[in-house]
């Protein structure tokens, strides 16, 4: 049973109709009223960098700047071609971070994009993950009026 928890714990995100489930460990002494479903561990790419930056520091380091960064068994996964892929668990009730402008060396910058693997549905108005488009504040206050520009 105590493995059956860990693959369902390792195998997040989970979503049900593309909308986040959220699961939390939980050790029978908190109670209920107490628990907070905040936390969700995704897999996120990080695009653009440089040849020479394709390493687990820089990705760890970057993956830092998102939440809490957990190494995988086989560092073999964190590598993903021209990209790097890091786990990272994610305050679900902050707006999704898209990117990252970095500093490349002394002479060079650019912008890192970071893209989320299996991610289910989110509000591109705002970026949050606990509701949709139709369902945003921003989206109804403006009665839908918003545009891509706002």
């Amino acid at each position: 049973m105590a493995e059956d928890v860990e693959k369902v714990l390792m195998g997040e995100p989970w979503s049900f109709d593309r909308h986040l489930v959220v699961f939390q460990r939980y050790d029978l002494s908190t109670p209920i009223k107490d628990l907070t479903f905040d936390k969700v561990a995704f897999w996120v790419q990080i695009h653009n960098l440089p040849y020479s930056l394709l390493t687990m520091e820089v990705a760890v380091h970057l993956g830092e700047s998102l939440g809490v960064v957990t190494m995988p068994k086989d560092l073999i996964e964190m590598r993903g071609g021209n990209f790097m892929r890091v786990r990272v668990t994610i305050d679900i009730l902050e707006p999704l971070c898209k990117g990252r402008h970095v500093d490349f060396d002394e002479d060079n910058e650019g912008w890192v994009c970071f893209q989320f693997e299996r991610l289910p549905n989110l509000c591109y108005w705002c970026g949050h993950l606990t509701h949709d488009d139709k369902e945003c504040v921003l989206w109804l206050r403006s009665k839908g009026t918003l545009s891509v520009q706002d």
